[in-house]
């Protein structure tokens, strides 16, 4: 069984809908359709577009209170291993067992909110990307219909091709676009 790749159907469509002739069920051809192809980087739009600074921003200060949590969790569980060390000699074999157990959970609810926290982090990154990413791919769209491009690959998407002409990159008309734009409210939280 043959597996494709995202990026191989994408050139295969590329490449079909600059080799072939278009022909009508009859077997004539039919008028010729002029095939302008576009290319953006995508990487460089998200980093240059309006707006992203102060998302990126708003994560960095969720992340530092996520790291203040986890570190104030470590310290305590730190410090409850001290205070077992330093009294392990005086406990009887019931109470070192007990005390051990005890330290064993409060090691998996750390783990626990360290793998919840993570997942909290992945979600909001992805909620202060979705609005930009709308935004690029809208320009995107706007630009491509208003140039008349018949498909648009993304250079930042898979890699770039081997080669091509530079005047077939829209990226700076695609931020253009982005910064003649009204910015969207950023998501609530």
């Amino acid at each position: 069984m043959l597996a494709f790749t995202s990026r191989t159907v994408r050139l295969v469509i590329g490449l079909v809908a600059l080799l072939s002739p278009i022909t009508a069920v009859v077997g004539q051809r039919a008028p010729a359709i002029q095939v302008r192809v576009a290319v953006i980087d995508s990487r460089q739009l998200l980093q240059d577009m309006p707006g992203r600074a102060k998302a990126e921003s708003e994560f960095a200060l969720e992340m530092a209170k996520a790291r203040e949590m986890v570190h104030t969790a470590t310290d305590s569980m730190k410090a409850a291993v001290d205070e077992l060390s330093r009294h392990e000699a005086d406990l009887r074999p019931q109470q070192r067992e007990a005390a051990v157990m005890m330290l064993r959970a409060r090691e998996l609810a750390l783990e626990d909110m360290v793998a919840q926290l993570n997942a909290i982090t992945r979600t909001r990154l992805d909620e202060l990307q979705k609005p930009l990413l709308d935004q690029m791919r809208s320009a995107v769209q706007a630009v491509r219909e208003r140039e008349r491009f018949t498909l648009v690959f993304d250079l930042g998407a898979d890699g770039a091709p081997i080669a091509f002409d530079d005047a077939v990159d829209i990226t700076p008309l695609v931020l253009e676009e982005l910064r003649r734009r009204p910015r969207p409210a950023p998501p609530a939280r």
